[in-house]
């Protein structure tokens, strides 16, 4: 965290890497000895220890023992809150999982799982990088309103450009993916991977709101809006998932993410001082670029009588050409500014 802190990210890729080698060599290594799932226990405790050996080759800090009361308390103060949002988070993330296991049996739970694995990339992979990423940089900007404002703008910026093409494209070509890869035992689980997709898209745009909670010391804010998310989950789950199954549950999830997306980017809103038409102007070009692009897919596989695997990875390519080109133009007529954020991102690396 100090070297994020820092943005020394070149010494915490060094941090990082070596574990995750081991990891790697001692878990494939352990599975082929023991054949069990003890492999990846053995292969994570192995890369902790080396994450503690880098630690001390990098960075000059010595732990020691030391009781400071008024530390305590405000870490305490702060902490509180940041335990009281995972344990929400935890019963939100799993809380769906339980219910179909218990309510639907197994199999449905099998199908559940497995559609959140395939339509969750815009919240799991990019939430967490943004994440990781942002708190540090926000924090040392956290005394200057405008330029927090403009950072936080640009976060939202390339995140609403990768997330909504992204979910778009799995939204669309869902069916077709899951009849290719996975089997036509799978096909079930297509409305719930549709539906489950936009609330990973959702979930993306609330993952650029949640660092700028902490980073302004107030971390009291995404508890409460992680509080509303369950209550509306709890609401809706029973029945939706009575009526329409796994696909009733996801449009729950969905639901419950949506609201409280909606209230995390109203108190960003609010704390950055920035306008409601900046903030929909960003997220606003970028789906109709996406919905442009769903809408020429969905021609181009409705002429296609069965879709193999190399159609499949050209109506791809087709997908990203299309989006790519009406950003171009958006860029260019309405002045929308990603092109500059992109070569911006590109010359720092």
């Amino acid at each position: 965290m100090f070297f994020q802190k820092e943005l020394e990210f070149n010494k915490q890729f060094i941090y990082e890497f070596p574990a995750t080698l081991v990891d790697l060599i001692v878990a494939i290594s352990l599975a082929f000895i023991l054949r069990n799932a003890w492999a990846l226990v053995w292969g994570g405790v192995a890369a902790n220890f080396v994450r503690l050996f880098m630690s001390y080759m990098i960075h000059p800090y010595r732990p020691h023992v030391r009781f400071d009361k008024s530390e305590f308390e405000e870490l305490f103060g702060f902490g509180k809150w940041v335990l009281g949002s995972s344990i929400l988070i935890f019963l939100i993330m799993e809380g769906d999982d339980i219910f179909v296991g218990k309510m639907m049996g197994v199999s449905a739970l099998g199908l559940y799982q497995m559609a959140y694995l395939v339509s969750n990339l815009p919240a799991t992979e990019i939430g967490h990088l943004i994440s990781r990423v942002t708190f540090p940089a926000y924090s040392k900007l956290q005394d200057n309103l405008p330029e927090l404002r403009e950072a936080y703008l640009k976060v939202l910026q390339i995140t609403a450009f990768v997330s909504i093409p992204l979910a778009g494209g799995i939204f669309i070509l869902a069916p077709e993916f899951t009849e290719i890869f996975l089997g036509d035992k799978w096909m079930p689980m297509v409305p719930a991977i549709q539906a489950l997709v936009l609330a990973g898209l959702v979930g993306s745009i609330q993952a650029t709101t949640t660092p700028i909670f902490l980073a302004v010391n107030r971390p009291e804010i995404e508890p409460r809006w992680q509080a509303i998310r369950l209550s509306v989950l709890v609401i809706l789950i029973y029945p939706f998932s009575i009526q329409w199954g796994i696909c009733g549950t996801s449009i729950a999830v969905f639901f419950s993410t949506l609201i409280s997306t909606l209230g995390f980017s109203f108190m960003v809103l609010q704390i950055t001082k920035c306008g409601k038409r900046s903030f929909l102007k960003i997220i606003g070009l970028p789906f109709m670029n996406a919905l442009f692009m769903v809408v020429i897919l969905s021609i181009l596989k409705n002429g296609i009588p069965s879709i193999e695997i190399w159609q499949f990875t050209l109506l791809i390519g087709v997908g990203i050409v299309t989006y790519l080109c009406i950003a171009y133009l958006f860029d260019r007529i309405l002045n929308y500014g990603i092109k500059k954020i992109i070569k911006g991102i590109f010359s720092s690396l």
